[in-house]
């Protein structure tokens, strides 16, 4: 069971993750490298851009869109071509009940199509259910991305905060089923922010970028 104090710290509705907390540096890397051959990746959430910056160093195109950027993602009407889709969404957006994550997962289908997708969720995504739970119900009978991977995340994966997450995958068959972090001992590369802003990875206006390696 549980202790009292998890529970307090993960209850992601009246103790929700913070909107602007990075992806570890290295935890990008890793989630980069297993997918040597995606060519053009979107994150419709991308802050920094941290996410799409190792794609980009190795010369994939990017595509990000943030709030922060004036580019919100989730009122947007065009579709975008893509290959992959890597995302560490807000998990609480105050949108009725549905978690920041689900939001994201739909609106994504929708502009995106049915792609191979990358979700940094809490693990409440698929656990916190019951069998009238609406989320049960269209991630089993109508979503039409089906879950084919997991990695479990570390409870400190993310600085300053402490939240049990995961990373969901969909659409990528070629991984294994169930994942694990290398992890990065909470020490991230001297210059990873510095490369992060060079490579252009999360553009302002949103705009493919045909970025080349460092």
């Amino acid at each position: 069971m549980a202790s009292p104090l998890t529970v307090k710290r993960n209850d992601y509705r009246t103790n929700p993750k913070r909107q602007d907390i990075p992806t570890p540096h290295w935890l990008c890397d890793e989630l980069a490298a297993l997918f040597p051959n995606a060519r053009t990746i979107l994150d419709p959430a991308c802050g920094d851009g941290r996410l799409l910056a190792p794609f980009a160093r190795r010369g994939s195109k990017t595509i990000g869109f943030d709030v922060k950027h004036g580019q919100d993602f989730l009122t947007m009407r065009e579709s975008v071509d893509c290959e992959l889709v890597v995302c560490n969404p807000p998990f609480n957006l105050g949108v009725g009940r549905m978690l920041g994550s689900e939001v994201f997962l739909r609106q994504i289908l929708k502009l995106c199509g049915n792609v191979p997708i990358a979700l940094f969720c809490p693990m409440g995504f698929r656990l916190n259910q019951r069998m009238n739970s609406s989320r049960w119900k269209w991630l089993r009978d109508e979503c039409p991305a089906k879950i084919t991977s997991l990695m479990m995340l570390p409870l400190n994966v993310f600085e300053g905060v402490e939240f049990h997450a995961e990373i969901v995958f969909f659409n990528a068959p070629e991984l294994a089923p169930h994942l694990f972090p290398l992890g990065g001992g909470g020490a991230e590369q001297v210059g990873d922010e510095a490369a992060t802003k060079q490579s252009g990875a999360c553009s302002a206006n949103a705009e493919l970028s045909d970025s080349r390696p460092l």
